[in-house]
């Protein structure tokens, strides 16, 4: 059990890691590639992570009890969503006038990752209004991606609860003491 944890921990890191090594290296939309490409490239990201939003809620609703796979599934979802974000918001940035302080790869993944916690320090901030619109569709896709989680976790977390407790009971009998040892 414990092999199988470390497992998906390190396969969960590996993804993350090699999404961020992809965004340090792939091209802004906005900045030096033309409109069409820009374009393409966001409905492509859109198209991409609505096919896996998708894919994880069918593959949440038909799994039977493999918790680790289908959490592993959405740490990757997650990520890749931040990558497509921060890439998008450092696209408008090029844009005059659209951000307050958002000048690089950190900078738009910092705003990413504090506008998904809903922190917003403040100090990276959308001031346009195309800028404005994208911060509140990603804050939508936010909610609907803490649906996502509790429709994976909470029904695990259930099973769980419900198979030790029948362990327990089929233990001890309906009329002993938990902590008694069987007779």
């Amino acid at each position: 059990m414990r092999a199988n944890t470390a497992k998906t921990l390190l396969r969960s890191a590996l993804t993350v890691i090699g999404l961020l090594a992809l965004y340090a290296v792939i091209p802004v939309p906005g900045q030096r590639e033309p409109l069409w490409f820009t374009l393409l490239m966001a409905v492509g990201g859109l198209a991409f992570l609505a096919y896996a939003f998708i894919t994880l809620a069918q593959r949440a609703q038909r799994s039977t009890n493999d918790t680790a796979i289908r959490l592993e599934a959405l740490v990757a979802v997650l990520y890749a969503f931040v990558v497509f974000m921060s890439l998008v918001y450092l696209g408008l940035a090029s844009s005059p006038g659209q951000f307050d302080e958002l000048h690089t790869r950190v900078d738009a993944l910092y705003f990413t990752m504090s506008t998904i916690a809903t922190v917003g320090f403040g100090d990276v901030h959308a001031t346009g209004q195309a800028a404005r619109l994208v911060v509140t569709i990603q804050i939508f896709l936010d909610l609907i991606f803490v649906g996502l989680v509790a429709r994976i976790i909470l029904p695990s977390l259930a099973r769980q609860r419900a198979q030790r407790n029948e362990a327990r009971s089929a233990w001890t009998g309906p009329d002993d003491d938990p902590m008694d040892p069987p007779h």
